[in-house]
């Protein structure tokens, strides 16, 4: 069974999961007819049950509605218990909170989507990932790009009560004015109606919710730290069962989570009818229709066609706004290495190049540039030019601080911008980049090295005057032999 679940081409989502649990049913079934009546007694094996909680309100990720199951884990949860040879029943619940109190309890054996954190790890253990997404912030139009949790200041940020976000803010970020709530629907709504500033949630349940409440001054502001890594929780005491789960796990396709992730990143908002306005118009008739019946008929027919109007501009302007926050959050991007791009850098440069002004704070910038990299799209191609690109975005994103924001600048240069860091801090940190770079055997190309120079601000310069010195620091590095770091004068 296994072994068909693996070489299933990926066809229609729902198609998939029903063959697999058809195919299934239908071996038993086979099994139990072979056996006849003069054979001696042979026992068919079922799946141990095992008893499963789930957040139910965190669309599209999970939700209970009409008594089941729903959302990306709801597919993962039927194609893993397949793997695993287990058979999971839903413990329904109201709340996230609630599921969690029954899995403190032992009360569900499985929680079905959750991140891990110190908290949880004292009553749970965690398979391996198997979804990964963002966590972002959202804010009012009034507010633009924010990026991270140590640019909010003083302003109101709202999470949920019980989810990790709220947990890893009070732990790394006490100097945050937080705001708990009991769900994102919650939150959303208080960030509507302005009694909070900013909100934090994982991207997918976000968007979903903006749309579905149809919250058009509300968009995503930028990335919030740690990216969500959702793995299932099995209580402490069944450790057989964690192994099982996770080897599970091991043998889902890829194929698979492409078409979980496109079965629900497409969310389609239905628009419920507004009795109200049916009410209006009905009273309306009746008080019209003592003026004459030619007259009602000419009102009723243009209320028609403007109600008719009407809902397709509502319907179009969100095809547009949801179109505009995608490119707003795209357009800060760098497309080949998914990292921040020249335009946004410029932008968070010159922010803390201000507030280093005003705070009388240290802040430094390291300019990274790959050795000999021309001979590797001359030797190699482009395509493996471009692998090499992203490995080593890879190795920079993995090895800056928290604090730190880094970049594409512009072909195989990177910027790495180090706030509240003083030159010998930053000079750190090179070495580390620098060291980080040349352990690691790139694609095909094998091992790289890279060149690196260092500026710490000065308060009478501009940023084009700040980026010229770490540039030109970098050039000496590179003449004097590469592979190295200059501090700039």
């Amino acid at each position: 069974m296994k072994t068909i679940l693996r070489i299933i081409p990926p066809l229609l989502h729902n198609s998939i999961l029903t063959f697999c649990c058809f195919t299934l049913s239908a071996t038993f079934s086979m099994a139990a007819e072979e056996i006849s009546s003069n054979d001696p007694p042979v026992k068919v094996t079922e799946f141990p049950i095992v008893t499963y909680c789930i957040d139910p309100d965190w669309m599209p990720y999970e939700a209970i509605r009409n008594n089941q199951h729903v959302g990306m884990s709801a597919d993962y949860m039927r194609y893993i218990g397949i793997l695993a040879e287990v058979k999971f029943v839903l413990v329904k619940t109201t709340s996230w909170e609630e599921s969690l109190t029954l899995l403190k309890r032992g009360e569900c054996d499985v929680a079905s989507m959750l991140n891990r954190s110190p908290e949880r790890e004292k009553y749970l253990l965690f398979t391996q990932p198997y979804f990964n997404g963002n966590n972002v912030i959202v804010s009012r139009d009034e507010y633009k790009f924010i990026q991270g949790y140590e640019n909010i200041g003083d302003q109101k940020l709202g999470a949920v009560a019980s989810y990790r976000q709220a947990e890893y803010i009070a732990n790394y970020y006490p100097h945050i004015d937080l705001h708990l709530v009991a769900n994102d629907t919650k939150g959303l709504q208080l960030l509507a109606e302005g009694e909070i500033d900013l909100f934090t949630g994982s991207l997918l349940s976000m968007n979903a919710k903006i749309q579905k409440n149809g919250y058009s001054h509300l968009h995503i502001s930028g990335l919030a730290g740690p990216h969500d890594l959702l793995a299932m929780g099995v209580s402490k005491q069944n450790i057989a069962l964690l192994k099982q789960l996770d080897a599970a796990i091991e043998q889902i396709p890829e194929w698979l989570h492409v078409v979980v992730y496109k079965e629900w990143n497409n969310v389609r908002v239905v628009n419920e009818t507004d009795y109200r306005l049916i009410w209006a118009t009905v009273i309306l008739f009746i008080l019209l229709s003592a003026i004459g019946f030619w007259r009602q008929r000419i009102i009723r027919r243009f209320n028609h066609q403007l109600m008719a109007k009407n809902a397709l501009l509502e319907s179009l302007q969100k095809e547009l706004l949801k179109k505009n926050q995608s490119l707003e959050f795209l357009s800060m991007r760098d497309p080949l290495t998914e990292m921040f791009n020249r335009y946004f850098m410029t932008q968070r440069c010159e922010q803390e190049r201000q507030s280093s002004l005003r705070k009388n704070t240290q802040v430094c910038l390291i300019v990274l540039d790959i050795d000999f990299f021309k001979p590797v799209n001359d030797n190699h191609g482009h395509s493996v030019g471009d692998t090499v690109l992203k490995e080593m975005a890879s190795r920079i994103t993995k090895t800056i601080r928290e604090m730190d924001t880094a970049a594409r600048w512009g072909g195989e240069e990177f910027l790495v911008l180090c706030p509240d860091t003083n030159q010998h801090d930053a000079v750190l940190l090179a070495e580390r980049l620098n060291k980080a770079v040349s352990q690691h055997i790139f694609s095909e190309v094998g091992h790289l090295t890279c060149s690196l120079g260092v500026a710490e601000f000065k308060p009478d310069e501009s940023f084009i005057q700040w980026f010229d010195r770490a540039d030109q620091a970098l050039y000496q590095a590179k003449n004097t032999g590469r592979n190295r770091v200059v501090c700039a004068e």
